[in-house]
């Protein structure tokens, strides 16, 4: 059984300060303890952890992502699920919100319940459970089936905060991205404000044709009202 002294001892045998310096810069205001610990280890030792997660009680950035990535790798869905709704509210940053989506892979299998509690994510009034919602949608629902369901939510969401705001609008972009014909239209709907930050996204990617692109600048193809 891992103890609080164990999972320490862990965690500063293998903290890096170079690591953690650079972490710590690409996330504005983090509130949380910085080990610097990469992420390849953090997720090796997370599949150790998978039947002790209750047991990490630390509240250390490193130990938040334990928490995140041994909820991946929980296999059981109702178990997962439960496990989910218990470390959403643990979100306060753009880190811990889009490492936890990526973890969250069993999302691919399971659609339909999935689904279901995104949905209720996306009614949310706080702004990270907000983000979560939509980073599910653009790395697991950006499909045929969901695709109208995704934009008919996100082309009437009002995000307060720049990190939800750039998460619309990276759900959007992947929307346009994956289905043109059915995006493009929603996209002239938008606030300038998420248009342009969208727009940024799409002009950024490596999928789209320089031709769409080349388009998309001159407002050849979308003009927002």
């Amino acid at each position: 059984m891992m103890t609080k002294e164990n999972l320490n001892a862990w965690l500063n045998e293998n903290a890096n300060a170079k690591v953690a310096g650079f972490a710590v810069s690409l996330v504005p205001g983090l509130r949380h303890k910085m080990y610097g610990i990469r992420l390849p280890m953090l997720r090796k030792k997370a599949k150790e952890l998978v039947g002790e997660i209750d047991n990490i009680k630390g509240d250390s950035c490193e130990e938040i992502l334990l928490k995140a990535y041994a909820i991946g790798y929980i296999k059981d869905i109702d178990l997962q699920l439960r496990y989910v709704k218990k470390f959403v509210p643990l979100i306060d940053n753009w880190m811990f919100c889009d490492s936890f989506c990526s973890a969250l892979v069993l999302a691919k299998k399971h659609q339909e319940v999935y689904w279901r509690i995104i949905r209720e994510y996306t009614q949310s009034s706080k702004d990270y459970e907000q983000r979560f919602a939509y980073v599910m949608m653009l790395k697991y629902f950006c499909n045929q089936d969901y695709i109208h369901q995704v934009l008919n939510i996100l082309k009437s969401a009002k995000p307060k905060i720049w990190d939800t705001k750039q998460a619309l609008a990276w759900a959007l972009a992947e929307c346009f991205i994956k289905f043109q014909e059915i995006t493009r239209p929603i996209l002239a709907e938008l606030s300038q404000e998420i248009f342009k930050l969208t727009k940024r996204k799409i002009l950024d990617s490596k999928r789209v044709d320089e031709n769409i692109k080349q388009m998309l600048k001159s407002g050849n193809l979308v003009r927002p009202v």
